[in-house]
This record gives C-alpha cells, sequence and structure tokens, in this order.
C-alpha cells in the first residue's frame, strides 16, 4: 500500500521529535507501505523568518519572501532524511521543485497547477521513504513560490491524488473540533466531516486545515485524515458526506480573526465605475469577501467589504488606483473585528437557523456588521471583544 503522510510544524519542531517520526516512519515502511513525507517548517521557523524580513521592511517583496520563507521546510526535509539513514532506512529530501511540483498565480499564495510523480515515483521503486518540502513548488518563470498559510497541507493531499493514496495530516490538535477549543471548552471532536463542511469551515476561518487541501481532497478522492498520535487513528476522517451516518443541523463552528472591513464612500452609482473598483481589488489579488451597498445621497453609494488584513498591503496598492478614479472616495478601515460562522449540510434541507442566530445575539446584546449566507453556512462579522460571548452562546444553542 502507498501512503502520503504530512507532520506540521509542532510535530517537528525539535530533533527529538524528527528522530520519533524516523522510528514511525520505519514502522510504517516495515509494514509493507510506500510513504511519501511532507514536513513543514520546524515549530515557528516560518514566523521567524517572516520577522527578519520585517526587519528589514515592513513591506517585504514577495518574491524574495517565497525565496526566504522556503528555507524552513529545506531545513526539516534534510534533518529529517539524515535521521532515516542514520538508522539504517534509505530515504531522499526533495524541494517542492525538485518533487515536481508546478505553481501558478500571486507569489505568497501560488496555487498547485501539476505535479510530475516521475521522480518520486523512481525514488519509491528504489524502496526509498521520500520527504518532500511542503508549501511550496516552482512556478512558470522558474522561481520558488509558497502556498499560503497551510500551504504543506495542500502540498500533502495533492501528492497523494498523484500518487493514487490515502493521506495523513498529524498536526498539533487531535482531530477536528466542532469549534475551537481554546475558545470554547465544551468543544466537540467530530469523528467524521463531510468535504464540504470541512472547506467551508476552512474557508470560514477553521485553522486545522487548508481549504484548497480539501478541495483537492474531494476532486480526486483522496480520503483525508487528521490527528495527532502516531498510528493511532482516533481523529477525524473527511469523506464523502454519503459515507456519514449522522447529519447535525449544526456541524461546526468557525472563527476568523484575520478579518480587515473597509468602508469606501461617495462613489457614483453608476455600474463601470463599481465594476472598476473591484476589477482594480482583482488585479492586485484582493480576496475580497463580504460585500454591502447603500445609498448615501442621490446618485452616491458607500459599498464595504472585507478581506483577509494580511492582505492590507495589496488593498492599499489597488485603493490607490480606486482613488485616481474617484477624487471624493472617503475610505476607512477596521481591523477589530472577527468572523463568525456556523456551517452545516443539515441547513440545506431546515430553515430557521438564521432566526435563531438573531435571537441569540438579540439575548446576548451581540452587534453584528455584516451577514453572508450560503447553502451550508451563515456568518457574521462582530467586535473581536464579542468573541466569546457569541461563541459559547451558539455552541450551547445548537449543542455544538
Amino acid at each position: 500500500m502507498r501512503i502520503v503522510q504530512k507532520y506540521g510544524g509542532t510535530s517537528v519542531g525539535t530533533i527529538e521529535k524528527i528522530k520519533t517520526i524516523a522510528d514511525h516512519l520505519i514502522k510504517v515502511q516495515k509494514e509493507g507501505n510506500e510513504v511519501v513525507v511532507v514536513v513543514s517548517a520546524m515549530g515557528k521557523m516560518t514566523d521567524v523568518l517572516i520577522g527578519k524580513a520585517k526587519e528589514i521592511t515592513e513591506r517585504p517583496d514577495r518574491r524574495e519572501l517565497d525565496m526566504l520563507m522556503s528555507t524552513g521546510e529545506q531545513q526539516t526535509i534534510a534533518l529529517l532524511s539524515m535521521a532515516l539513514k542514520h538508522k539504517g532506512q534509505e530515504a531522499v529530501s526533495l524541494t517542492g521543485s525538485q518533487a515536481g511540483i508546478q505553481t501558478t498565480g500571486t507569489h505568497t499564495k501560488s496555487k498547485i497547477k501539476s505535479i510530475n510523480k516521475d521522480r518520486i515515483e523512481k525514488h519509491l521503486k528504489d524502496g526509498k521513504i521520500v520527504i518532500v518540502a511542503g508549501f511550496q513548488g516552482i512556478n512558470e518563470a522558474g522561481d520558488i513560490t509558497t502556498l499560503g498559510r497551510g500551504g504543506s497541507d495542500t502540498s500533502a493531499v495533492a501528492l497523494a491524488g498523484a500518487l493514487g493514496c490515502q493521506c495523513e495530516i498529524y498536526t498539533d490538535v487531535d482531530g477536528i473540533y466542532t469549534c475551537d477549543p481554546r475558545v470554547h471548552a465544551g468543544a466537540k471532536k467530530i469523528d467524521k466531516i463531510s468535504y464540504e463542511e470541512m472547506m467551508e469551515m476552512s474557508n470560514l476561518g477553521a485553522g486545522v486545515m487548508e481549504v484548497r487541501a480539501v478541495e483537492l481532497g474531494k476532486k480526486f478522492g483522496v480520503p483525508i485524515y487528521v490527528g495527532r498520535s502516531l498510528g493511532e487513528k482516533n481523529g477525524t476522517y473527511i469523506v464523502e458526506k454519503e459515507q456519514i451516518m449522522e447529519e447535525k443541523l449544526i456541524t461546526g463552528l468557525s472563527i476568523n480573526e484575520n478579518v480587515l472591513m473597509v468602508n469606501l464612500q461617495n462613489l457614483y452609482n453608476k455600474p463601470q465605475k463599481i465594476a472598476n473598483i473591484f476589477s482594480a481589488l482583482g488585479k492586485q489579488d484582493v480576496n475580497v469577501d463580504m460585500i454591502s451597498q447603500s445609498q448615501s445621497v442621490e446618485d452616491m453609494v458607500d459599498i464595504s467589504f472585507t478581506c483577509p488584513a494580511t492582505e492590507e498591503d495589496l488593498l492599499d496598492k489597488a485603493v490607490e488606483m480606486i482613488a485616481t478614479q474617484n477624487p471624493a472616495l472617503k475610505i476607512s478601515k477596521n481591523q477589530d473585528l472577527i468572523k463568525v460562522s456556523v456551517v452545516g449540510v443539515g441547513m440545506i434541507s431546515h430553515s430557521g437557523v438564521a432566526g435563531k442566530l438573531f435571537e441569540i445575539f438579540g439575548e446576548k446584546n451581540i452587534k453584528f456588521y455584516q451577514v453572508t449566507t450560503s447553502e451550508i453556512s451563515i456568518s457574521f462579522t462582530m467586535d473581536k471583544d464579542r468573541k466569546k460571548a457569541a461563541v459559547d452562546a451558539i455552541a450551547e444553542a445548537f449543542n455544538i
């Protein structure tokens, strides 16, 4: 059997942990498996590297930032390969480009375009454990690119899809919970969750899995396991919804603190003018989320939207373009917000969830600013200091 395993930064945070993983991988291979391993940078190494860049400039060039950040994973793959070889196990470390991972898109948040698995297949045939640097690949220009936060998950699932096998994600949590246990102590671990629900929760802020990884899992039919203990299958399986017997109204709750709300005032209410605004945002790869529009005075409108706070530098570039076309434009930003979302496939066939949420916020005097819905989710932006009150109230009301 063939298997892809991924180890996050906490799992490879020390040399002792790397040695422990090496022992486990040798055991897995001796059980008759071909093993491919994807690893993250050790501990908080990525944050350390970003910190060094910001000692030089608050807004580092994104190409050079990719070049810098990619070195974190390269340290880990080399060390794990050394540990395996020291224990008598043939192994080889490969960067993303050496592993055939081709990417496209913007630096620091590229996407995997394709994978040439020939080199990996050859090493597996030779009996080696293959260790691949997660979070990175190479673009059409030959530059190293990174896949954004959680990108090692994406690397692992994409490789599992290319190699036609299952994927196991080992991280610093023992599975996927109904909501963040650090915020709500009564959060429950989920045994099985559908690809659709996990994608929605990830997209809305749950940090356990990267949304693109889950999307690739569904596309290529890759069963994904998420857990902490090596070899113990007591975590969470991400599968097709048909494989889940119990369908709850609400499966989970996501909290996203990476939220920046932008207000653009004094805009002419002309379709082409509005189109130009979002075209400028799109050209800078700003990930626009919740959008609302209101009439201010005759022929003028105000537009509000949210985007990731980490994309503020891209937003500012777009706003410069927007301002040249709208001389009376007034801009304000609010970063003291969070987005709280409830997710569940059960909402497709049940009504009344939004009404219940409005009742909860009314009872707890929780003010919200924007609301968006999909078939399986409802999201609200609110002040950060109301996070715990909102999460506790929702979790209690929906038994999550």
